[in-house]
């Protein structure tokens, strides 16, 4: 399987080659989902993808945010620029962009994106329809469904280290809607690493553990995986080297949790949803970030110096204490000793974030191509060099010939001493010189004839590189279309309704609490089934199902996969997060900034800004599904949970999104999202009567950015 890693930065990226990756992927300024990384300029892209390529590692350009309207087109220069800088693949996540990149570069292979949250053979399908040849699968994704999308011809990739986003896949609109710095255009504010109050409890409750899914490689090439990927773009090149040396490896797997836990450990990991009660196992409550690796329990204490009874600490390690699993305070070393930054007690364990040594150890790694370096000086002839490396050969010229010496002739010490100076080149010469006796080159023309010869194998390296470009063909998005205009409003019963309120609404979206055995309302509106994000195992044929019902007139569509299942009418709904102008019939995003008469606007709702696979208990308690998280300000975000064949949630906002008294509150088609609100409620909103309580417009007149 390929390994494919993270490059944040130069270093990163260096480190991630050196190691033996087989492809990085990285991003620019703009466009990409790693906003605060370093990333790369027009300047060092070029170079970067030139260094790569110069060892076979592929290249993919992350361009995999939400884009405005007037950011189209720089979009599409930056896709241009990465194309023409000899970038493998573009990694895409706006359905718009791709339709128009598609026109614009029909040979650059394009990558969905984990933020399309493609997790099943259903979007892998349409996936094929986009012309996207490789996907990037939801970190949710389960092993049955793995299996089946290989059979839609897709290259699969997997997350298989790292970061493991609470919220499904592109699906998270926290930050957003509380910030309007979005997470869907690389702009995270973390805000699921905060802590929060559940079931009467202070804990990181929205947390996850970081994948390692090391001990599971067979598995995946045995279910069709591709490429595995390293997550971490925001992490250090130590990280990036550990990794990517670890998953090359052979090593025991106890030996590779250590090795990785060296580096960046959060939560002591867990594997994603590929094991049975996967659910129950993902959150890591009592801390947010890196825990390193244990060193011992702290057995002496003076003031603020500290030890552990066999242990010698490097002068750059760093460290955490911690106190019955919880993070207590940080340590650092001074003078060879362990400082803390707070009081420390005996029995603490102390473990190490930060391993100085083993930093210096990867650091001083490199990478060079072994070349092979003929060089031949004859009396009154060009000098000739034959350099071969990698199955390239190349032949340059000097364009003086050597002379007679008059005084001391030059020796085959020195062409080779002029030749080991490699500098910037990769190169690990390996040099023969074949001389005539009795002749004279200056040192600056021999060391001309050096650069002119490297320069010359490199670029003969960088176009024998293969790119692999071919035109895959793009169909679009095929649908029956919903064309209906009006008042839609969605909930979850019929015990929801009366008559007033019917006569008030044009359409009714129904959002059931089971999908196996819900009540549609006998009413006199069209009924359209709000169709969930998430449909993983034996949850396809329970959606297929219900959709089948004769009452059900259409569905809103929430993820790719439900595109291809029925001929009846087709909205797309908030979870195809759609940002801007779109002929496809569509529920505008609840975090875009702009309303349009051409779609449907989110009016009025309390918005899911996340989507959840697993439990917040640590095992089945036979809950209501009504449980609430409380954030440092005491407000409160409640979970509303669905069934399928498994449990889902979703955590929807603490305050409604509302637009009604905004001055975008004459839009044509106006969404009322009341899931959770009762009769009366529904009837006061409907008759226009003001929302009196705390609210959010969203990142209307803000900005989303």
């Amino acid at each position: 399987m390929q390994i494919v890693a993270p490059a944040g930065s130069f270093s990163a990226l260096r480190a991630a080659v050196v190691a033996g990756a087989d492809a990085v992927y990285l991003g620019m300024p703009n466009f990409g989902a790693r906003a605060k990384a370093e990333n790369f300029t027009e300047e060092t892209l070029r170079a970067a993808v030139e260094y790569a390529h110069m060892f076979g590692t592929r290249v993919f350009i992350t361009l995999n945010t939400l884009i405005k309207d007037g950011e189209m087109r720089r979009a599409l220069d930056t896709a241009r620029f990465a194309y023409d800088c000899g970038a493998d693949a573009a990694i895409v996540q706006d359905i718009r962009f791709i339709e128009k990149l598609k026109r614009a570069l029909p040979d650059f292979p394009l990558h969905a994106s984990t933020q399309m949250g493609v997790h099943n053979a259903e979007g892998a399908k349409i996936l094929c329809d986009l012309g996207i040849r490789r996907a990037v699968l939801a970190r949710e994704t389960l092993p049955c469904d793995i299996r089946k999308i290989k059979q839609s011809g897709l290259e699969i990739e997997f997350f298989v280290q790292g970061a493991l986003c609470v919220c499904f896949s592109g699906n998270c609109y926290f930050s957003s809607l509380a910030s309007s710095y979005s997470g869907n255009r690389g702009k995270c504010m973390q805000l699921c690493r905060k802590p929060y109050t559940f079931n009467g409890n202070r804990g990181y409750y929205l947390s996850a553990k970081d994948i390692c899914l090391y001990d599971r490689l067979n598995y995946l090439r045995e279910l069709g995986v591709d490429a595995i990927k390293i997550e971490g773009r925001m992490r250090s090149e130590e990280y990036v080297a550990q990794a990517v040396r670890v998953y090359k490896s052979s090593m025991p797997a106890k030996t590779a949790l250590k090795a990785l836990k060296s580096v960046y450990n959060r939560g002591d990991y867990c594997s994603a949803y590929l094991d049975e009660n996967a659910e129950f196992k993902v959150i890591h409550a009592k801390s947010q970030s890196n825990i390193g690796i244990s060193v011992g329990k702290i057995d002496k204490v003076s003031g603020k110096k500290l030890s552990v009874k066999g242990f010698t600490p490097h002068a750059r390690d760093g460290f955490k204490v911690m106190r019955d699993g919880k993070e207590l305070t940080g340590a650092i070393v001074q003078n060879g000793e362990i400082v803390s930054h707070a009081a420390c007690k005996l029995g603490d364990e102390l473990r190490r974030t930060f391993d100085g040594a083993l930093s210096e150890k990867l650091k001083a790694e490199t990478r060079r191509l072994d070349v092979s370096v003929n060089v031949e000086l004859r009396a009154d002839k060009q000098p000739v060099v034959t350099l071969c490396s990698n199955g390239v050969t190349v032949v340059a010229t000097g364009d003086t010939a050597p002379s007679a010496a008059v005084t001391r002739a030059i020796t085959a010490s020195d062409v080779e001493r002029a030749f080991l100076k490699t500098g910037d080149y990769p190169f690990s010469p390996k040099i023969a010189v074949s001389s005539d006796d009795g002749l004279f080159m200056p040192v600056s023309t021999l060391n001309e004839l050096r650069r002119s010869a490297y320069d010359k194998l490199k670029n003969a390296v960088l176009q024998n590189y293969d790119l692999h470009r071919a035109v895959t063909p793009y169909s679009g998005l095929k649908f029956n279309s919903f064309n209906g205009g009006g008042v839609m409003l969605m909930v979850e019963s019929a015990a929801q309704l009366n008559a007033d309120i019917v006569s008030r609404i044009d359409y009714l979206a129904l959002n059931p609490r089971d999908y196996r055995n819900f009540d549609i309302p006998d009413t006199t509106v069209p009924v359209l089934l709000n169709l969930p994000i998430v449909a993983r195992g034996d949850d396809m044929e329970i959606i297929k199902s219900a959709v089948a019902r004769k009452q059900i007139f259409g569905v809103i569509s929430n993820n790719l996969y439900s595109l291809g299942i029925t001929d009846k009418p087709v909205l797309l709904g908030t979870g195809h997060n759609i940002i801007g102008k779109t002929d496809l019939p569509h529920i505008r995003s609840f975090e875009a900034d702009e309303t349009a008469d051409d779609c449907w606007t989110y009016a009025f709702g309390y918005a899911p800004v996340m989507t959840l696979c697993h439990c917040p208990y640590d095992k089945c308690v036979g809950c209501k599904g009504n449980e609430t998280l409380t954030d440092e300000n005491g407000r409160v975000f409640k979970y509303r949970r669905y069934k399928l064949s498994s449990c889902y949630r979703q955590l929807l906002n603490c305050v409604p999104h509302n637009l009604l008294t905004s001055a975008r509150a004459d839009c044509k088609n106006k969404f009322y999202d009341c899931t959770t609100l009762s009769a009366r409620e529904i009837g006061d909103i409907l008759r226009g009567r003001f929302y009196d309580g705390e609210f959010t417009r969203g990142n209307i007149n803000k900005g989303l950015k």
